[in-house]
Formats: C-alpha cells, sequence, structure tokens
C-alpha cells in the first residue's frame, strides 16, 4: 500500500516557517522595541560567485555580508527566546507558547491545553508556574490563553501578518519534543492554506483557514510557539504539519498574527470568544479574477446555504464580498477576521460585488452551531463504518436532510492533503460528521463525491437541489470514488437517510 501524506496533529504541537530576507534596513518593530532586524542594505550582495581565493575583496566582502546575518540570527534568537515558554498540561498534552502581555498573560495552541482547566508553563529562567486557561472553545480556532501570576516578562511583538511575503525568512521558538529554546530557520513557503486535522485530546478533528506554510522545521512540541520575521515580530503560531511521519516533512504551517490579535484580545478581556456566521461558503479571489473585475481584493462567495444570514439577504454564488461594516475586505482571511471580531447576533452591513455593479446588503449574524452546514470546517470521521455495514439507524431526525460532510474543490492543497492523483477533479470530501448518515454508510474524508441519487454533483448547489426533494427516511443513493492502493474504485451506497 502506498502511504498517503496526512496532515496531524501531535499533542505537542506542530510548526514551521521560513525565509529570509537580504538588505532589510534596522525598522524597529511595531511596538516601537525592535528585536532584532537585518542591516547591510547598503552593502548589496555580489550575484558573482568566485572560488578564486586570490582575490581577498570579493571573499572580505561577502564573508561580512554573512557575518551580519549571522549575527542578526543569533541576535534574534537570543531575544525571541525570552518571550518563549514550554506548557505542560495533566492530561499529558505539551508544547509551546509565547508571552502576549508582560503581565503574565500567554497565547498557545488550544490543542496544546486540551482540556486542562490550569497547566505548568515554564518560563525561560527555569521557574514553573501554574497557569490558568482560557480556551477559544472553537474548533476552527486553535487558540488558547493562559494567565500566570508574573510581572515584566519580555512580551513578543507581534507583526501585521497582511503584509507578510512568500519567501520571507521565518524563524520558529519552540520546544520540540521537549527541547526547550530550540530555534529553527527556514521561509515562508505560501501563504493562505487551509486544512482539516485530527485532534486526539477531543477526539474530533480542526479547520484552519488562510495558514501561514513554513519549511521552517517544526516538530512534536513546537505547537503553540511563534514563528517570527527577521524583526523579532510574531508572524504566526506554529500549529500543524503534513507528515507521513509525524515529524518534521518540510510543510509545516502557522495560524496569522491577526488572528491570534483578534482572538487573544477578546479572551483577555470578555473571558469566551464567539464570532459571526454569514452562512457562505468563502475562498480567495484568483488573480485572473482581480483582473478580469479590476479589484485589488476581496472575498469570493463559492455558494450560500438557505435559510442563513447570507441566504436571506440575498447574497448568491459568485458575489464577491469587498466591505463589512464600512471596512474594505482585501481577502478571504480579512473577511474571516471581521466575522471573529464579531458576535452572534450583530446587525452587520456587508458590500458586494454582483455583475460588476456594487451592492449592499444589511444581515443579523448567527451562532456557529445553528449553521453548522455553513461552516468551512465540520468533525471529521475518526473510525468510520465500512461500505455496506448494517448497523442500526438513530431515531429519525428533525431539519432540513444533510449528508453530514464538507466538500472542497479539488484543488493542489486537498489533492496533497488526502494523496489523490494529480489529475483528479470534482468534490474531495474532507471531512465528515461522526453522528452523520454520511459516516453511518462508511463515507471517508478523502473520497470524491460524483452522484446522489443518479444525478449527478459538480457543486454545492447540485446537492442542495438533490436534497431538497429528499426527506428524512428517504432512500438515497450515494456513489463516490475512493483512491485506494493506488487505484481509483467507484463505490454505491444505497440507505434510508436518518
Amino acid at each position: 500500500m502506498t502511504k498517503q501524506p496526512y496532515l496531524i496533529i501531535a499533542l505537542a504541537a506542530i510548526v514551521g516557517g521560513g525565509g529570509l530576507v537580504f538588505g532589510l534596513s534596522k525598522t524597529p518593530a511595531s511596538s516601537g522595541k525592535s528585536l532584532w532586524s537585518m542591516g547591510g542594505a547598503s552593502t548589496p550582495i555580489s550575484r558573482t560567485v568566485s572560488h578564486d581565493s586570490s582575490n581577498p575583496k570579493i571573499t572580505k566582502n561577502g564573508m561580512a555580508v554573512l557575518a551580519e546575518l549571522d549575527s542578526t540570527f543569533a541576535g534574534i534568537s537570543e531575544e525571541a527566546s525570552l518571550g518563549v515558554v514550554s506548557i505542560a498540561s495533566g492530561n499529558g498534552a505539551s508544547g509551546s507558547g509565547f508571552v502576549y502581555r508582560s503581565d503574565g498573560w500567554i497565547v498557545t495552541n488550544d490543542h496544546v491545553v486540551g482540556r486542562a482547566t490550569e497547566v505548568d508553563v515554564t518560563l525561560p529562567d527555569g521557574r514553573t508556574l501554574k497557569g490558568k486557561v482560557t480556551q477559544s472553545g472553537d474548533q476552527q480556532l486553535d487558540l488558547a490563553v493562559v494567565k500566570i501570576d508574573a510581572k515584566d516578562l519580555v512580551a513578543l511583538p507581534l507583526a501585521d501578518s497582511d503584509t507578510v511575503r512568500v519567501g520571507e525568512f521565518a524563524i520558529a521558538v519552540g520546544s520540540p519534543f521537549g527541547l526547550d529554546d530550540t530555534v529553527t530557520i527556514g521561509h515562508v513557503s505560501a501563504l493562505g492554506r487551509g486544512s482539516t486535522v485530527n485532534d486526539p485530546n477531543s477526539q474530533t478533528s480542526r479547520g484552519y483557514a488562510g495558514l501561514i506554510q513554513t519549511d521552517a522545521s517544526i516538530n512534536p512540541g513546537n505547537s503553540g510557539g511563534p514563528l517570527l520575521n527577521i524583526h523579532g515580530e510574531v508572524i504566526g503560531v506554529n500549529s500543524t504539519i503534513v507528515s507521513t511521519t509525524a515529524a518534521s516533512a518540510g510543510i509545516g504551517f502557522s495560524i496569522p498574527s491577526n488572528v491570534v490579535r483578534a482572538v487573544a484580545d477578546e479572551l483577555i478581556e470578555t473571558g469566551s470568544f464567539d464570532r459571526g456566521v454569514l452562512g457562505a461558503f468563502i475562498r480567495e479571489l484568483k488573480p485572473i479574477e482581480r483582473k478580469d473585475l479590476n479589484i485589488a481584493g476581496g472575498a469570493f462567495i463559492e455558494d450560500v446555504v438557505p435559510n442563513t444570514p447570507a441566504g436571506v439577504a440575498g447574497l448568491q454564488a459568485k458575489d464577491v464580498v469587498v466591505g463589512f461594516n464600512g471596512q474594505q475586505v482585501h481577502t478571504e482571511l480579512g473577511l474571516r477576521i471581521k466575522l471573529y471580531e464579531s458576535s452572534p447576533g450583530d446587525t452587520i452591513t456587508v458590500d458586494y460585488l454582483r455583475d460588476g455593479s456594487k451592492r449592499s446588503a444589511q444581515l443579523k449574524l448567527d451562532e456557529p452551531e445553528k449553521q453548522v452546514l455553513a461552516q468551512n470546517f465540520q468533525p471529521e470521521a475518526m473510525q468510520g463504518f465500512p461500505f455496506g455495514d448494517g448497523s442500526e439507524m438513530p431515531s429519525i431526525p428533525q431539519g432540513p436532510v444533510q449528508l453530514g460532510v464538507l466538500l472542497r474543490d479539488a484543488d493542489d492543497t486537498v489533492r496533497q492533503q488526502f494523496g489523490l492523483p494529480s489529475n483528479t477533479k470534482g468534490l474531495v470530501i474532507t471531512s465528515v460528521d461522526p453522528n452523520s448518515f454520511a459516516n453511518r454508510i462508511g463515507i471517508k474524508a478523502g473520497d470524491i463525491l460524483v452522484e446522489l441519487n443518479g444525478e449527478p454533483v459538480l457543486s454545492r448547489t447540485d446537492i442542495q437541489g438533490v436534497l431538497q426533494d429528499v426527506s428524512w427516511g428517504d432512500q438515497v443513493t450515494v456513489v463516490v470514488n475512493r483512491f485506494e492502493n493506488g487505484k481509483m474504485t467507484r463505490l454505491t451506497q444505497t440507505r434510508r437517510i436518518r
């Protein structure tokens, strides 16, 4: 059997990032207190490579640049390590975190603290203090804060993650495999990644959107630690990796700092976190779409779920959201952050483009649990039944008929995540609700949905069209393609949907 790459969250966490930028000036961090930054902007790096040791000028200039670069990384590592901590919870989970505020507030991953209400926080000076945990309680937001009784700590400043560019240097600091104060260096490999990964602590899965991808070495124990730029600013919180071995394979992901700021500030201020839900599937605009629409950016609506705020307000697939309460929306993640900063019940104004015309709509945001289908991520089946299982069905549920799956178009990220062939097309099932009809008939994450009740399905609209004529208890035929052992197999199942 061919091993397929998969995403995994280790108890102690996963992380990544990397990218160096030559010739940067010594710009202070956003907090007004610079940690370290690269100088040498007046000394360009020669593109000519010479192996002639008789030319002392080239050798001297080259070594000067390397020495300055070397000193920069050493300085960042030394100062940033003063604000990075190790975290251990009573449930056996461990990981990293960093000082968010000097008065004792620590940021880490939700999956690092698990279900613990109190954790042990080990500071750089060797002290281990008890910390009180405040979790986001949201499977889409793998973030938590911890309060310890300490003052005058070294807080790490947050960068504006919207300014992060592919190719920049990235520096990960944390405690991989329990080895404190470990520093790895790489680059920012990509932006805007999304993933669904299993979480052994909660026996469900977590959803991530807008992640920063890095090739800085990230391993179990790095989770919750910072990913830094060359100014010593936090650009993300290391959270997950792609690996076939549960160890670094050079593909790590970090939650962007702008998301961290929105969530952490609310957790600290109110002791809890909530967010508003539109009821729409959104994605980043493609460059060609931005060009065709002659706009700098926005959030593209792939589909709208009926009877949700977006649906009631008249938003439609192919609309592009460009404004939120009078503020511009440039990216998919930008819209998500606006929703993170909002609460259920808030009435907001959305500006959007349709057929080249700008329109506005007012809507009242929902709670996440009320609009499960409208989320980009749902709990993933940890142990799906095999196809054809005849287990007992539960009682007939109420409400709209649902398969209980999350679907995404087969792009490069999804194909890589599930080890699918490069020519795979269609709708890929990225997660399955453990209590759903789909799980009971053996559908798995990575299957490609082909047909419902004899109708081909190429979009979520196709699915909704079929299901609107189906009632709970009716016979439903589901056809999927499954890639296993190097070949694609078509599987069909007909059962009563309950």
